[in-house]
């Protein structure tokens, strides 16, 4: 599992995802929703935090 977490007004957001696509399609709208901090882990304990970038 792909899991992705950030901040938001409210405190920490955690998800998972079971596929590098889904986690950041979620980790964009997370951004566009506001939160910030926002980052994908993948199982193998690579960071993602630059989602324009990334290609899935």
């Amino acid at each position: 599992m792909f899991e992705i977490s950030g901040f938001d007004t409210a405190g920490v957001v955690s998800l998972k995802r079971p596929s590098l696509a889904a986690a950041l399609k979620k980790a964009r709208e997370l951004v566009e929703d506001g939160c910030w901090d926002v980052q994908v882990v993948d199982p193998n304990g690579r960071v993602y935090t630059s989602f324009e970038e990334q290609a899935a």
